[in-house]
């Protein structure tokens, strides 16, 4: 049995190690992203230099082989539900046959349609190639505006202030998470992020 997982992040190689745990089936995890999975919750160290890029990874390279995961950077274009086959792109053979497929892409940044995304210098923080565009462009960052109050919010304004980078900080909220945390323990963290000098604009929506 030839079991294909899609994403090669903490969902797909999570199920992969299980899936290994119990079974000796065949396993590939096919991703476009990034040739090994790495932790997503550490971007910002990596950025602020805390850590190496190297050290985002949680298992070293020889622990995909002894475990028979194999690891395929490839982007899937599409799937055939029916044949049981996936369509890849740039690749030769550009099919890749499964038994059961399990689809572990993640998320993306919530954007809502705004106009301007295209724009040079737009960009969330979910991927690689989204830390790599900031570290790129960073050195022409005057003002970051960060737009959404919650946990990708606030580490990105931490990561630029560690920059020494001017942040506007646009939550929508009365207070910075104020829908998790008590009142008081809300308005404490507001000004704590106004007290390092950040532009905290509260109830505050992008149109």
């Amino acid at each position: 049995m030839h079991l294909v997982i899609i994403g090669n992040g903490i969902a797909g190689t999570t199920a992969a190690r299980f899936v290994r745990k119990f079974s000796d089936h065949q396993i590939t995890i096919v991703s476009a992203e990034s040739d090994y999975f790495f932790s997503r919750t550490a971007l910002m160290y990596a950025y602020m230099g805390h850590i190496r890029k190297e050290d985002l990874k949680p298992y070293e390279d020889w622990f995909w082989k002894k475990n028979k995961i194999e690891l395929l950077k490839a982007y899937v274009k599409s799937i055939d539900f029916e044949s049981k086959r996936l369509f890849l792109a740039d690749r030769d053979p550009g099919e890749l046959p499964y038994d059961y497929l399990v689809l572990a892409t993640g998320s993306v940044t919530e954007t809502f349609g705004w106009p301007g995304l295209e724009a040079k210098g737009v960009c969330g923080l979910y991927s690689m190639q989204d830390l790599e565009y900031l570290e790129s462009i960073t050195p022409q960052i005057e003002r970051g505006v960060i737009v959404g109050g919650g946990l990708i919010g606030v580490e990105l304004t931490e990561m630029l202030k560690s920059r020494n980078k001017e942040v506007t900080f646009l939550v929508r909220e009365s207070n910075y998470w104020n829908h998790v945390l008590p009142a008081e323990e809300s308005s404490m963290v507001s000004e704590h992020i106004r007290a390092h000098g950040v532009d905290l604009r509260l109830g505050t929506e992008l149109e």
